[in-house]
């Protein structure tokens, strides 16, 4: 048995992590490495957020140049799958829409859902927030350089009757067995703010890409 419970023989584990990826960076990647070491996860599907109903920007990409982007950095890295779930859905993007579609197109497996911090303490604000953690684990992450609080990490209030803090594993367990899980990363410090802030700026931003991506956004002119 590891550290978080896995066993010989367990159900194969797949982590979602959902974001605009406007454009995806290494700090997402990073990210999702970390994360699948410490939870044994098999893969990590980057599901692009096509229509995020919190965003009140618009994308400074579209759709289709996030989708290539993503995929040239998930090419080569057999831990990374990318997906249109939701870019294929018609509507808003909701977390638990794609955890339920995740769920039929990957039976037998366990869901781990990725969700940085910030994001999570909006999660009472979400589409069914006491549906998630029935459909699946929950990873609340850290962001590299903020204080990080892990005991602001609890579940939505509409679904916190259905859980209780376990201490011996440091978690919220759900009565379905799915856990609600803070974990620091040891991630990059970047944003796809700060990349677009950079092109913009015509200062250096390669750096803070995979190569194909950086080459990408060149050869197309984005973001300038």
């Amino acid at each position: 048995m590891t550290a978080n419970g896995a066993t010989a023989g367990a159900r194969p584990r797949i982590g979602i992590l959902g974001g605009t990826f406007d454009p995806i960076h290494r700090g997402h990647l990073a990210s999702a490495t970390d994360v699948s070491r410490t939870f044994a996860l098999g893969r990590v599907l980057l599901v692009l957020s096509a229509r995020p109903p919190h965003k009140d920007e618009t994308a400074h990409a579209s759709v289709e140049d996030r989708l290539a982007m993503l995929g040239l950095a998930a090419a080569g890295q057999p831990l990374f799958e990318v997906s249109d779930v939701e870019a294929r859905r018609p509507g808003a993007s909701y977390t638990v829409d794609t955890l339920r579609e995740v769920g039929r197109t990957h039976p037998g497996t366990e869901l781990y859902l990725i969700v940085g911090v910030d994001a999570w303490r909006e999660v009472d604000t979400w589409h069914h927030p006491e549906e998630l953690l029935a459909l699946a684990n929950v990873i609340v992450t850290s962001r590299p350089g903020a204080d990080f609080t892990p005991i602001d990490v609890i579940p939505p209030v509409a679904g916190r009757s259905a859980c209780c803090y376990d201490s011996s594993i440091s978690s919220y367990l759900h009565r379905s067995g799915h856990r609600l899980t803070a974990h620091q990363i040891a991630g990059v410090d970047v944003s796809s703010t700060d990349v677009r802030r950079r092109i913009r700026d015509q200062l250096p931003f390669e750096h803070l890409l995979p190569s194909p991506v950086a080459h990408y956004i060149r050869q197309h002119g984005l973001y300038a």
